[in-house]
Parts: structure tokens; sequence; C-alpha cells
């Protein structure tokens, strides 16, 4: 089978097919994909989404921070762990083993599931998973959590109802807590326990990052930067034709002289002129070779000068690093996430690093406001109103913000001066170096300067015994000898109680 060469325009112009294959209409296509539920709005009463949600998955794949950004907040909101924590002195350990089995035997661990669902609100703005129920009862133990790719999901204009469109396949959910039958299939409501079992739709969590312009759906936190991802992504592109083309500039060809054009064609382009966009076509396709040209004279006499003038030499700084910079910190100031969370090092304006503090603001007004959302709906939806474990609650794990060589310098500084012990430096760090509790009256003493000032030395009961009869045995000596020894024997006794009364003293106090 032949290849065409060329082909020939409408216009008149040749234009080679290897040309032509670069502008079909192809997968590379970076047109915005069409909603595919464009006719199920009227159909079925659904409400159509602010922004093309399938529109707003793609752009994950347009932008490295928004990409980032959103795995990111989704991670720290909901994929660090969880725990069941008991609201009582004295839990009932069975429910509590109970509430841990059923989290942790779900079809996929409950966090990985919330983790997408956060993930999707991050990106489209607004997030799904369904619960299932035994024996799919309306108010039947949970069974499962599954989560529910957001951009097939759209909501009825009741607001109980969604739908999932995938190809030429329909299903149906009813929003958690409705208190009536809906069929999975057609959508239609029921009376509540009217339907079969096997035809009620399931439950679904629903959550939306709020925005006043809709009372269904919600939008990513990145709307806001649209323009800077847009702009970002033109950056991208206009580096890569720079390079593309090996950084060569656009140039003005000046010939002026006694040259001979040739003749003119019916697009009034001369032969010379030809011959000259010939040349720099052959030199676009082998850069850096050499470009032989001739210039013809009329009657083969006169002058002929020839001058290439650059048109555009220099690179704007800010199409590189600057305007990347500025679209990046506008991506990350929308979201809220602080450069430090993804692995982006900052100093401040002083030269210090403000990682601590910018990863706490992020925590207080990003992370724990989410994670209160999420831990709200589990907790009614399946620890009360499913399993009526009042005396528990869920809670996902915390980032941790702690910089521990901050805050072992600040420990160190407060046992100098007296405000730690020994035994209070161990409770806060020996986890990391391995290291127990030492059960001796010096370990909980205060140092000021390494000079105990709490220090009390326990002297043994029978040590003490000892120490008064040495005293009681001195004093009487002394009263015995004090007027009447002439020949010292006084003194050396004296001398010996004193003795005896120094070795049980230090025998003491090295105890």
């Amino acid at each position: 089978m032949r290849k065409p060469f060329a082909f020939v325009t409408k216009n008149g112009r040749v234009v080679r097919e290897d040309i032509l294959e670069q502008y079909a209409n192809k997968s590379a296509s970076k047109q915005l994909p069409a909603d595919m539920f464009t006719d199920s709005y009227n159909q079925h009463g659904l409400v159509q989404p602010l922004y093309n949600p399938e529109a707003l998955a793609r752009i994950l794949e347009l932008n490295t921070y928004h990409y980032r950004a959103c795995k990111t907040k989704a991670r720290d909101v909901a994929g660090l762990g969880w725990q069941i924590i008991p609201l009582v002195d004295k839990p009932n350990e069975s429910m509590q083993t109970m509430l841990e089995d059923f989290f942790s035997d779900l079809s996929e661990p409950v966090s990985k599931t919330f983790d997408k669902v956060m993930f999707d609100y991050e990106a489209i703005g607004y997030g799904a998973a369904e619960l299932t129920r035994v024996d799919y009862k309306h108010d039947g133990e949970p069974a499962d959590l599954v989560h529910i790719p957001a951009h097939t999901l759209r909501v009825h204009r009741d607001g109980n109802r969604f739908v999932q469109v995938r190809g030429s396949k329909t299903r149906w959910f009813k929003r958690i807590g409705f208190e009536h039958d809906v069929d999975f299939e057609t959508g239609h409501i029921k009376e509540l326990g009217s339907l079969a079992p096997e035809r009620r739709a399931t439950e679904i969590f629903w959550v939306v990052n709020y925005t006043p312009r809709s009372d269904y759906y919600g939008l990513p936190d990145v709307i806001p930067a649209l323009g800077a991802i847009h702009g970002d992504a033109a950056r991208r592109d206009y580096n890569i034709a720079f390079f593309d083309n090996w950084g060569v500039p656009a140039y003005a060809v000046f010939i002026t002289g006694n040259f001979d054009p040739g003749e003119l064609d019916e697009d009034g382009k001369s032969e010379f002129e030809k011959s000259i966009e010939e040349h720099f076509n052959e030199l676009s396709k082998s850069p850096h070779s050499t470009l032989i040209m001739s210039i013809p004279t009329i009657d083969g006499r006169g002058e002929v000068e020839i001058e290439f003038k650059p048109l555009s030499v220099d690179v704007k700084e800010a199409s590189f690093r600057l305007y990347r910079k500025d679209n990046r910190d506008e991506v990350l100031a929308a979201h809220g996430v602080p450069p430090y969370r993804m692995g982006i090092a900052e100093t401040g304006s002083l030269g210090g690093n403000t990682a601590q503090e910018s990863t706490e603001i992020y925590k207080r007004s990003v992370v724990e406001p989410r994670q209160e959302m999420l831990e709200g709906l589990i907790n009614k939806h399946i620890l009360y109103d499913g399993f009526e474990a009042f005396d528990f609650e869920f809670k996902f794990a915390e980032i941790d913000t702690s910089d521990e060589k901050h805050d072992m310098e600040i420990a160190i500084k407060l046992f100098d001066k007296a405000a730690m012990t020994p035994n209070q430096l161990i409770l806060h760090f020996g986890e990391r170096f391995g290291l127990d509790r030492v059960e001796h009256p010096a370990m909980d003493a205060h140092y000021l300067n390494g000079k105990p000032i709490t220090l009390e030395v326990d002297v043994a009961p029978e040590l003490e015994a000892t120490l008064m009869s040495l005293q009681e045995r001195l004093l009487e000596v002394a009263e015995k000898y004090a007027d009447s020894d002439k020949d010292g024997t006084g003194d050396r006794e004296i001398i010996d109680v004193i003795k005896s009364f120094k070795a049980v003293a230090s025998k003491a106090i090295t105890s």
C-alpha cells in the first residue's frame, strides 16, 4: 500500500503528509472531555455541576503542584491511620473489639477508602463512599464502605438520590438516612421496606467543599488558581518549543544591492524568496549545519550585501524560573498547603525556616476541619446509628508537626535551669533512644547548672541509730573530761569517737 507524499489544499498549497499528521485529531487532543451526563440531566432530573468534573479531574495531569497538593491534603486528613477512642472510664471491651474488627475487615482499609474520597474532594469539589448494610436492611448493621469515583456521580434535584453512569450502565444510590427505599436500577422512590432487599439502592456518604453558588455540589480550592495553572502550561509549552528549535531565534534577512530576484509565481513570490525559504527549512531540520546561498546579480555586475539580523535572542527570566515560582505559589496558596509538606524547602524573609509554624497553621486551618467533618459522619451513621456504640468515637490520626531537635534543645535548657528532672527527660525522649525510667532519688531531683537543689539522701534506720549513739557518746565524753582531764586521755577518746562518727557518716552518705 502506497503512502501519499503530500496533499494539496483548497488554496493550492502543497502540504507534506508528515506535517499534516502533526495536526490530525488523535488521542493527544488537548480538548476537554465532553460531559457524559449531558443527556441524563433532563432525563433523570439531575443537577448539572458548576464545572465539568471530568475536566477538573484532567487538570490533575496538567500541573505538578496541584496534583501533589491534592494528594498531600487527602493523605494528611485520612490516610495516616485511625483509632477507636473510649469516651467513658470503663468501656465495653467487646464492643471496642467489634468496632475495630469492622474497620479493619472492610473490603479496603478505611484510611485508603477515605483517602480516595478526600482526593476527589480536593480535585473535583466533592467526594463519596458507598455504605452497605447486612442483608440490605435499612436498619441493619453496617457491612462495608466502598469509595465511589466522584466524577461518575451526579445529584438528583431532590438532594436525596444520586446516580452513577459508567458506559451504558446506570446505578442509583440514596442519601444516608433517607427514610425511603430507592430502586437501584430505575431510581424510583418507594415506601421504606417495600422493595425486595436485592432491589434496594445502597446509601452514600456525600461530602462537599462548600460554595455559595450551588446547593448540591462543591468546588475545589484550586478554582481561583486556574489561571496560574493555564499560565504555567503556556510557560512549559513555550520553553519546549524554544528547545525543540535548538534555541534558534527568528531572523530577518536583508538583501541589498544589484541582485536578480527571478520570476514571480502566481502567489507573488520570487524564485529568490522561495530559495531562501527552502534553505531555512533545511536548516531547521539540521541545526548547526552550514548554510550556503548564492545571490545572482543583474547582468553579472554590481555588489550585493546580505545581513542576518536576529529578531529576538534574549530569554525572559520570568518565562523560566520566576514565572513558574509565581504560579506554584498561587496554586499552593489556593490549596492552603505549605511548601514544606510537599518537600519544597523555603527560607523566611529573615533567613530562618518557618516550616514548623506553617505546618501548624496548615494543620489547624485545613486538616483538622476536614477530619472533624469525616469523623462526624462516621461516628453518627456507623458507630451511633449503626452499632449503637455511644461510648466510643472514631478518630483519624493527626499529622505530626513536632520538631524533635528543637524540642530537645528547649528541654535541655529547662533541665539546666532546674525546671525538669532526668526522669522527665526520659519520659519525653526515652523512646527514641531506648531509655527507661530509673528508680533512684537522684533521677527525680532538680539540678541548677549541674548541681542538685532538691536531692535528699535517705539514711537507713540502722545507720541513723548508730549516728545518734555516737553523738551521745561524744557529748558524754566531752562533759566527763571538760574540766578534769590533765593528761590528754579525754582528747584521745574524743578523737576516737569523732573518727567513728566520720566513718559511719561517710558510709551513710555513700549509700
